[in-house]
């Protein structure tokens, strides 16, 4: 009998020890992650306060581009839409900007440079070299603000 005691005891010992490491590790993580963000959305803010805004900043994700220029690693951040350009700022503090005049179309799609992920759908912008892909909050409304503009 005591020697089962002692198993458990040692079972949930372990538990707990394994469950404080990773607190150890992800507390930290998630508190700098979150700052990032805060951040990211700050100097979007400042990028375009002379800026009419269409879409104001949101939480984003960059899913790449299959034309030149544009950074080939997906990254976390903040994107927005203004009557001069889609600007869109990594965690890490990169910028991609899509200028208004390069935007020749809007679409959505599952599949972009055959990547699918949880089923969600790509917000995908058009540029005269090829597309630039982003998961968004809401496709139709930014299908729509970015229609508008161009109809503008």
């Amino acid at each position: 009998m005591h020697n089962a005691w002692g198993a458990v005891e040692f079972v949930v010992l372990l538990v707990l020890g394994i469950a404080a490491v990773q607190a150890l590790i992800w507390i930290p993580i998630i508190i700098w992650w979150r700052r990032k963000a805060r951040d990211a959305k700050a100097r979007l803010a400042a990028a375009i306060e002379s800026e009419a805004t269409i879409r104001p900043p949101e939480k984003a994700i960059y899913r790449g581009a299959t034309a030149p220029g544009y950074p080939a690693v997906n990254n976390n951040g903040t994107i927005a839409l203004t009557d001069h350009r889609l600007i869109f700022i990594t965690l890490t503090g990169k910028v991609v900007e899509i200028p208004r005049a390069d935007i020749i179309g809007v679409r959505e799609a599952k599949v972009f440079k055959s990547s699918v992920r949880g089923g969600r759908s790509h917000l995908i912008v058009q540029v005269p070299a090829g597309e630039v892909a982003f998961y968004v909050s809401s496709n139709v409304d930014w299908i729509n603000a970015i229609t508008s503009l161009r109809a503008a």
